[in-house]
């Protein structure tokens, strides 16, 4: 019987290139499998599977609460994430030969990709619990607020944003910002001028009350001269319905404001129209001028000087493209120089032209060449012999 020669086989540690997945199964796995696959690999080694020890009733009884055993898991998902970063940064592609180059070129991919992914998720989670901070602030505010409180606020909000509407709109200036500055002008120059305090002048002229208006104004104008006195009394009969007027317009701030804006409108537009007009006169003028100056215009093919006029009358000059705007401008600074170059041109032609019709007049001799004086041809106020001697040479 022949001996039994088979020995048990011992597991070898496995090498840290082992540990490490291959390149194909990295690439079919996640990213974030991927690493921890690694990692796990890295700090427990597999290790030969062992019989589970028989379960003590008195264990399962003496179970922890549910509550304690969430707390425990936080604490140890704390532990493995300090663990994790700890472990990364230990680990190195320097272990010798036993890298493969593209093993080593893949680990330092992810390392990096899994520091960075950590950056993000830390980032992440800080950004949330700064908004869920504020969401529950926000969440006590409104809680904290009466509702009628916050609609009476807005509703004071409200008048306050339409009475600054309305005190900036031009109707309401003229009728009562500047009138009402004006007169408070001329009773600073009278407080100014008997060392009175502006405030309590202010106050006086303001007093609803004539009786107590006049106390007022009789303690402070005591050193006054009659004409200032009357001036003080002008400005308080005119600062009277200024500011009945304006009391009228806050009472009706809505429609007051309306009526404002539509007449801003009203204005503007009329404003537009005058401008309109203003450029059409100018066009007209200058459309005129330039077919007065030069005067071949009318006798150029094609060119309609009226349809011209029309389209630089109703173009606003504010509105145009800024292409236009340069050609236009270069346009004007070079036409005048074409226009003198083609005027030179043609005062040369026309000279041309009156020479070659003196040519034209004039009759050739016996020898072939024209007359001395084309404009006095041969046979005109000389005799017959004459005449003769002439065309004879």
């Amino acid at each position: 019987m022949e001996p039994h020669t088979d020995t048990a086989a011992v597991d070898a540690p496995p090498t840290p290139e082992e540990s490490l997945p291959s390149a194909d199964a990295t690439e079919s796995l996640g990213f974030a499998e991927a690493i921890d696959k690694a990692l796990a690999d890295a700090q427990n080694p597999p290790e030969p599977e062992a019989e589970a020890p028989p379960e003590d009733p008195k264990k399962e009884e003496s179970a922890e609460p549910v509550a304690e055993d969430t707390a425990t898991e936080a604490t140890d998902t704390k532990e493995e994430t300090a663990t994790d970063a700890d472990l990364l940064e230990s680990l190195t592609e320097d272990i010798g030969d036993d890298w493969t180059p593209k093993a080593a070129n893949r680990f330092k991919q992810l390392k990096s990709e899994l520091k960075d992914n950590r950056t993000e998720v830390e980032k992440l989670r800080q950004t949330v619990t700064e908004q869920e901070s504020k969401m529950k602030e926000m969440s006590g505010l409104a809680d904290s607020e009466d509702i009628p409180a916050l609609k009476e606020r807005l509703a004071e909000f409200e008048q306050n944003k339409l009475l600054t509407d309305l005190e900036s709109t031009s109707a309401y200036k003229d009728a009562v910002s500047s009138p009402i500055e004006k007169l408070l002008g001329q009773a600073n120059e009278i407080s100014v001028k008997y060392d009175i305090d502006p405030d309590l002048m202010i106050d006086a002229l303001t007093e609803e009350s004539t009786e107590k208006q006049d106390q007022l104004l009789g303690g402070l104008l005591g050193d006054a001269t009659d004409r200032d006195k009357a001036r003080v009394f002008r400005i308080i009969e005119d600062l009277g319905p200024i500011i009945t007027r304006r009391d009228e317009l806050i009472e009706n701030a809505d429609a007051a404001l309306k009526e404002a804006q539509l007449l801003e409108e009203q204005k503007k537009n009329a404003d537009i129209a005058k401008v309109a007009e203003h450029r059409t006169n100018v066009t007209r003028n200058v459309a005129k001028r330039v077919t007065e100056k030069l005067s071949f215009l009318s006798g150029i093919e094609g060119l309609d000087m009226k349809s011209v006029e029309e389209k630089a009358a109703t173009t606003d000059p504010a509105v145009v493209h800024p292409v236009d705007f340069a050609f236009n401008s270069i346009a004007a600074q070079i036409l005048p120089a074409i226009v003198r170059e083609y005027i030179g041109i043609r005062k040369e032609a026309d000279a041309l032209t009156d020479k070659l019709a003196t040519f034209e007049g004039a009759e050739p001799t016996v020898g072939g060449s024209p007359a001395v004086d084309g404009s006095n041809p041969a046979g005109q106020g000389l005799s017959f012999a004459e005449a003769i001697a002439a065309r004879l040479g």
